[in-house]
């Protein structure tokens, strides 16, 4: 890839993930409700279901992103770097929200977060594999 066109695609795949974590620092900087409450069954799916799909996104987001930082390493790497940070990431939002009125850190967003970087993750490397079984060996 040519140095000019990986700079652009440098830097629309890093602007995609920021803008991605601004998305996720926004909702979870939105004040919780200030009378206790118990929500009901629709609701919790609901916001629990977001962190899923939110970190499934930012999964997604980080592996293009290295990806295009060391397009010479295996998938494999490529995954665990951009998992370790997907979560990380998680990690501090949870943090962040213990400073956010009504709301709390909870280990159990956490375990969310990770399950969709999980399933990203198995995901992306599904099809890697089946895309690699399709294709024949390459002659030397």
């Amino acid at each position: 890839m040519q140095t000019a066109s990986r700079s652009v695609v440098l830097f629309t795949r890093g602007g995609l993930l920021l803008l991605w974590m601004m998305v996720i620092f926004t909702f979870s900087s939105l004040s919780g409700s200030a009378y206790p409450f118990e929500p009901p069954l629709l609701y919790y799916l609901e916001r629990k279901g977001a962190h899923f799909v939110e970190y499934a996104i930012l999964m997604l987001l980080a592996v293009r992103f290295v990806f295009i930082l060391f397009p010479h390493e295996v998938l494999k790497k490529i995954l665990a770097v951009a998992a370790v940070f997907a979560i990380t990431y998680g990690v501090m939002d949870e943090l962040h929200q213990l400073f956010v009125p009504y709301r709390g850190a909870k280990m159990s967003d956490v375990l969310i977060d990770g399950l969709g970087v999980g399933m990203m993750g198995l995901g992306i490397w599904l099809v890697a594999y089946l895309r690699y079984q399709k294709t024949p060996p390459r002659s030397e």
